[in-house]
């Protein structure tokens, strides 16, 4: 039972991580903490890690770039 609570509570602090660096930092930003001056399996990982992230900054990109 403690397991699935601290399982969960991951879970959700993860999904929030990523709301709030998705909010508070453009692309470039991201772009350049997360690839730039990474080696190969720092950038795989740490896209992997904010992939929602990314995700939603895409999906507000293509939100504001289609509804004009």
């Amino acid at each position: 039972m403690v397991g699935k609570i601290i399982i969960i509570a991951v879970g959700i602090a993860y999904i929030v991580f990523n709301c709030i660096v998705s909010k508070r930092m453009s692309a470039k930003e991201m772009a350049g903490k997360f690839i730039a001056g990474q080696n190969v399996v720092g950038r795989i990982a740490t896209n992997i890690f904010y992939s929602p992230a990314w995700l939603l900054k895409g999906i507000k990109f293509l939100a504001v770039n289609l509804i004009k």
